[in-house]
């Protein structure tokens, strides 16, 4: 009994480890990318010029974080399934009940990344070919995914850089020409009182200030001492003026700031978010299942049954016995 069932049981599992199909796992090694390879992310040298600018910096350590996070991002997922169709693949058997949430979720789960000592991405499929290309182009749509935000961010920043620029500018033209006309309104009324007061030639004012014992950097001058003809020619020339820019303070930095940001070109073809260390091939041989172990276990676990299946029919034939015997 024990060497019928223990042939039973490997006989079985031998038969059912060669049932099922071989899956093969494709594996690509990742680094964090190279210094060169997110330089042109980076504006410092228009901030050193610049000295206000807040532009972050980008190295490439954050980089990295970033395409990590998004490996496992599961609307990059369902997007990296719909633009290379991969619906078909995943799910050869597909019904008019499979949900394309269950695809979705299927793939999740077959995508394994591993973050321990190095960065490594596998997916186990029955095809090792396409298990390998789907590793490659997954690893490759996500950098290319990390790289087109990342520099969306940028540009985003960038954008509201200038426009910050752009009201602080308009902002001081518009103060500019309102103390302008200030200044015009108050020469003019100054021109008036001249004018009532005679007052044609600028008035000498050194003897007004000794004469008052007062010191000439607090004194305030009337501003009608400068007399009609002074007072004309500066009312003339205000109204007269095309442009306040060359009076306005601050504004030419604004300017070198606003040219300066408008001048960032971001070139994305040679931005990369990782290193490939080691990019993945298709395997020779399967990952799973372990069909030499499937038979030993099988072996032994029927062994077992068979021994306690042996005591037990022995158990229950002696009781029968005992219970025969006690029969008159």
């Amino acid at each position: 009994l024990v060497i019928a069932m223990t042939l039973v049981a490997a006989l079985g599992s031998i038969v059912y480890a060669m049932s099922l199909p071989p899956i093969y796992k494709a594996e690509s090694l990742l680094l964090p990318p190279k210094s060169i390879d997110v330089q042109s992310l980076n504006v410092l040298g228009v901030n050193r010029l610049s000295g206000d600018m807040n532009l972050q910096e980008v190295d490439t350590k954050s980089v990295f974080t970033v395409f990590k996070k998004n490996l496992s991002s599961r609307t990059l997922q369902k997007k990296f399934i719909n633009e290379f169709k991969l619906m078909e693949i995943l799910a050869p058997e597909r019904t008019s009940e499979t949900r394309d949430e269950d695809i979705y979720e299927d793939f999740a789960e077959i995508i394994k990344v591993n973050n321990g000592d190095g960065l490594s991405i596998s997916i186990e499929l029955h095809d090792p070919n396409v298990a390998a290309q789907l590793v490659n182009d997954y690893v490759q749509f996500i950098d290319s995914e990390t790289i087109k935000r990342i520099v969306e961010n940028k540009h985003n920043a960038i954008t509201n850089q200038i426009r910050d620029i752009e009201y602080q500018i308009a902002s001081k033209r518009q103060m500019a020409k309102q103390r302008r006309e200030d200044q015009i309104a108050s020469f003019k009324e100054a021109l008036t009182i001249a004018r009532k007061l005679g007052v044609e030639e600028r008035v000498d004012t050194t003897n007004v200030v000794q004469n008052n014992q007062l010191n000439i950097s607090t004194t305030s001058i009337p501003l009608f001492y400068r007399g009609t003809r002074a007072l004309r020619t500066e009312i003339e020339i205000l109204t007269n003026r095309k442009s306040d820019d060359p009076f306005i303070t601050g504004l030419r930095d604004l300017q070198e700031n606003l040219a300066l940001l408008r001048s960032i070109n971001i070139n994305t073809e040679r931005l990369y978010s990782v290193s490939i260390d080691q990019a993945a091939f298709p395997p020779k041989n399967r990952f799973k299942p372990n069909r030499r172990m499937i038979a030993v276990v099988g072996t032994i676990i029927g062994l077992f049954l068979a021994i306690f299946l042996a005591f037990f029919v022995t158990f229950v034939k002696n009781q029968r016995e005992t219970l025969l015997h006690k029969k008159p």
